[in-house]
């Protein structure tokens, strides 16, 4: 876990959201870049002991995106979803299912990139129906898997910058 620059996640009482938030040291341009083109999203999405394979990937309105995480015991897992609104380098909104999961129910995850004197301000807000959705998204381990992702993604940031 990055102690300098944690991940903040919240799930307000009232809402059924769940929000998160974390300044990247990188400029908006190149967390955009890591957060949308295949080779650099293999190398930061999901937790470190799985290994991430994207399938599609077509950030455009409409365009759908599926990747697919191993465990290191070999069980897969298929996420996907379709963008609903991308402003490069800005903002993405997408939806978010797992196959065989929740496929059905998927949720809206906007996501906004704020520069910020050199830095990136993320924000995510993934929007269920139902608080109990959410806290049920919440007790399936999320938590960890996103603080991992991000602590990987900032690793990543911090090698392209190197480059």
């Amino acid at each position: 876990m990055n102690a300098l620059n944690p991940l903040k996640v919240e799930t307000p009482a009232d809402e059924p959201v769940i929000i998160m938030t974390r300044t990247l040291n990188a400029p908006r341009a190149l967390v955009w870049k890591a957060w949308t083109e295949p080779e650099h999203i293999v190398r930061w999405w999901g937790p470190r002991n799985y290994t991430t394979k994207i399938i599609k990937q077509d950030v455009r309105v409409g365009g759908e995106w599926r990747y697919q995480q191993e465990t290191p015991e070999g069980d897969a897992y298929v996420f996907i979803g379709k963008f609903l609104e991308v402003v490069e380098p800005e903002k993405l909104v997408n939806t978010f299912g797992v196959e065989g999961m929740f496929e059905d129910k998927t949720l809206v995850e906007t996501h906004t990139f704020e520069e910020r004197d050199g830095k990136t301000f993320y924000r995510s807000i993934s929007r269920f129906d139902t608080i109990e959705e959410r806290d049920g998204m919440v007790a399936s381990g999320m938590e960890g898997g996103a603080r991992e992702s991000m602590d990987k993604l900032e690793e990543l940031l911090a090698d392209l910058q190197q480059a």
